[in-house]
């Protein structure tokens, strides 16, 4: 077969990174594919990074799964032939698999895979590497909510790229820097990286990148309540992923466009956003994808006064993260339990939540929910009567909030102030101060469109009125009050969080009798397939716990030499279907002899005699067995190689068989025979079945005492039985060991 060249020096790669990086993802996989499929006897590291960039494409494609494989793949080759490959492929296929620890959470794994890509690149002073692997350490910390630590990462990468004058990897690095003084709610420097990020990108003619950066600025827009323009670049950046064939984004944007009609008090539209984020958030099984989607929903119906229900998704929510920690999405639930609480008239729990937002904000560095915290805890000091501390509180959250331009918030705080000095038991009471500011905040909701918040305003400058009796004021405006009110809290809306609620009802029910049905009809079946009849019978009967002692029990183990050097050359499909046809004449051969199979693990094969029910000739059936096998390999061969050769070792003693699992059964062994046996198999040789002297003295029948012959006849045939001498057993020290044949 022809050799093509090895990965460094082979232009079929460059074409394929291409195809990568410019976002043919179809094209690139069905290339890929070509190249694993190929007769040519391609190098084995053109062959794991083939791997690398199948798994890059469908991570990127929203298929995670897939890309997880891939990945796990080129792990496996690296580790095992990866010692004369260069810095460069190991840091990519150490690099990505870092990148799909980070997607799946696994933070610290994550980190260990980056940080040792990054140290291969620094050892060959590669730039380049240099300044892809910080750039994804600065996701790392930006996903852990460690934002000044990413900043200071990227910033890292910011100037290499620099250096290296690569305008790809400048607007990649000046995307993350944006989104990072999103998260610390530094808007105008977002807007300054994302703009010259969105540059670069159409200089470049990179849709994949301006679809990104336009989905950014939209979240920027939405803060700073630019909710018109936040929904034209959020509509951009989903037709350009569309036109792409990108789907892993699209649960984003429908959260985000969510979060815009909500904040304009359109809950109709904001719960079918959020709905559909979340089917595709639990689709793809993104964790944190749901746990923001939940807790959107549970802040709508907060907003729609069902605060059962509101608590119920926040609870759901709080429940993932116990196995999903990120204080940025801890911080956005306290917030929420905070405020229904408030709603509630609960102040004790809201206080403990609300103080929690607080330590969070401050901790990860968001300033603008520590001015929504400081905010939060004036409402709570005004139900309790502190009005000097609520006053103190309202002052904080107007001043951070004029600070970061979010004028949204600031009115919102605004409109309390002004409550607080129309208050007359406000030490500082002042009907002119507190209309004054009532009125700018109402105007500020107007232009942004916030009905939920401008009603409220009207009810405030109401109250105001009537307390000075200026009636007619406060008629006029209390008309505008009830009927923004009617429009916001329509019945369409709260008919529609009702509906979402049953209609995951409706399909969690419908999961779980599809689930029943498939367990009551399927139960014996699997059963019987995966364990010994009577162990089946016995679980089927009720029993929860299987574990007993068997005091003579043979054990076999059979592998299949040279393995994994041969499964590289071949198709996944040619390995798996020649082991299940292999496999398929093994366990024939196991039934007729009375022989229990185990287990298979990869290419190796494990099964017992004697067990669950005594047999007194447990290992001349196990003999017998291993010569049938050891013949039965010899009609396999994967395709394009040699006869299937296989490496026996057997042992007989006691051990303890049981059942482990509750749900996934599995009937297994343990004890020192069973790891006997697979030494016996580990340091025997092709083509032998290789036994201990228990083995043998038992077949033979004879005491510790007497001399093991060289020859023993059984029912089946006639063993010649050689001496292997003395070997060194893992675990056993030295043992005396045979290898059977027949004459």
């Amino acid at each position: 077969m022809l050799t093509t060249q090895s990965y460094n020096s082979n232009p079929l790669m460059d074409s394929l990174h291409s195809l990568l990086s410019t976002g043919h993802y179809e094209q690139l996989e069905q290339e890929c594919m070509q190249v694993l499929e190929s007769e040519n006897n391609q190098s084995l590291d053109v062959l794991a990074m083939t791997h690398v960039l199948l798994s890059q494409s469908h991570w990127r494609r929203g298929n995670r799964t897939k890309g997880e494989i891939y990945s796990a793949i080129a792990l496996k080759m690296l580790n095992e032939h990866g010692s004369t490959w260069s810095n460069t492929l190991c840091s990519q296929i150490y690099g990505n698999a870092g990148a799909l620890h980070l997607q799946a959470g696994m933070f610290e794994k994550s980190r260990e895979y980056l940080k040792l890509a990054l140290e291969l690149c620094i050892d060959d002073k590669d730039t380049d590497g240099m300044s892809k692997y910080l750039m994804n350490l600065g996701v790392l910390h930006y996903y852990m909510a460690e934002f000044q630590e990413a900043l200071r990462y990227y910033l890292q990468g910011l100037e290499l790229a620099n250096q290296l004058g690569d305008q790809r990897k400048i607007a990649s690095c000046e995307t993350n820097i944006g989104m990072t003084y999103v998260s610390i709610s530094e808007y105008e420097n977002a807007l300054v990286y994302y703009k010259s990020a969105l540059h670069r990108e159409e200089s470049l003619g990179n849709a994949i990148g301006i679809a990104s950066i336009l989905g950014n600025m939209g979240v920027v827009y939405s803060n700073l309540g630019k909710y018109t323009k936040a929904l034209e670049f959020y509509t951009k950046a989903m037709n350009l992923d569309e036109q792409l064939g990108i789907t892993k984004n699209r649960a984003k944007y429908f959260g985000n466009m969510g979060v815009v009609y909500g904040s304009v008090s359109d809950f109709p539209k904001a719960l079918e956003c959020y709905q559909n984020a979340l089917r595709i958030e639990e689709e793809q099984e993104n964790i944190s994808g749901v746990i923001r989607q939940l807790g959107n929903i549970a802040t709508i119906n907060k907003d729609l006064g069902d605060y059962d229900q509101a608590l119920k998704y926040n609870e759901q929510a709080l429940e993932l993260l116990r196995d999903f920690h990120n204080p940025d999405q801890e911080m956005h639930i306290a917030k929420n339990l905070g405020e229904i609480y408030r709603a509630k008239g609960d102040v004790s729990n809201a206080l403990h939540y609300v103080s929690l937002q607080m330590d969070l904000a401050k901790k990860i560095g968001i300033k603008s929910e520590v001015a929504s915290a400081y905010g939060n805890l004036g409402l709570l000091n005004v139900m309790l009567k502190e009005y000097q501390r609520a006053y103190h509180h309202f002052v904080e959250a107007i001043t951070i909030s004029e600070e970061l331009g979010i004028q949204a918030e600031e009115a919102g705080w605004k409109s309390a102030l002004g409550d607080l000095f129309g208050n007359p038991a406000f030490e500082y009471y002042d009907t002119k101060k507190s209309e004054e500011l009532l009125k700018e905040a109402l105007l500020v909701h107007k232009q942004l469109g916030q009905k939920r918040e401008e009603y409220r305003s009207h009810l405030s400058l109401s109250h105001l009125y009537e307390s000075l009796d200026r009636i007619s004021e406060a008629f006029r405006h209390f008309k505008v009050f009830h009927e923004l009110e009617k429009e916001v809290m329509n019945e369409q809306a709260k008919k529609q969080a009702v509906e979402l609620e049953l209609i995951r009802k409706i399909e969690q029910i419908e999961r779980n009798n599809k689930e029943a049905m498939i367990r009551f009809e399927e139960k014996e079946r699997i059963l019987h397939d995966i364990l010994p009849i009577e162990i089946a019978n016995r679980i089927v009967s009720g029993e929860t716990m299987i574990a007993e002692q068997h005091d003579n029990v043979s054990i076999i183990f059979a592998d299949i030499v040279s393995f994994t050097e041969t499964a590289l050359l071949l198709k996944p499909a040619e390995v798996v279907g020649t082991l299940n046809e292999l496999f398929t004449e093994f366990d024939a051969l196991a039934i007729e002899l009375g022989i229990e199979k185990i287990k298979t693990l990869g290419d190796a094969y494990m099964g017992a005699c004697g067990i669950p029910t005594s047999r007194e000739d447990h290992a001349v059936r196990m003999t017998q067995f291993a010569f049938r096998i050891m013949e039965a390999s010899k009609k396999f061969r994967f395709p394009g190689q040699d006869t299937i050769r296989i490496r026996v070792g057997m042992h007989c003693g006691p051990v303890i068989a049981g059942v482990i699992g509750g749900h996934k059964y599995t009937y297994d062994l343990w004890g020192d025979s069973v790891n006997t046996a697979s030494r016996m198999e580990s340091q025997g040789e092709r083509d032998q079945i290789h036994v201990s002297e228990d083995f043998v003295r038992t077949i033979c029948g004879i005491s510790t005492e007497e001399e093991i012959p060289q020859m023993h006849t059984l029912p089946f045939g006639t063993l010649s039985i050689h001496d292997r001498g003395t070997t060194m057993i893992k675990g056993r020290g030295a043992m005396r060991t045979f290898y059977l044949k027949t004459v």
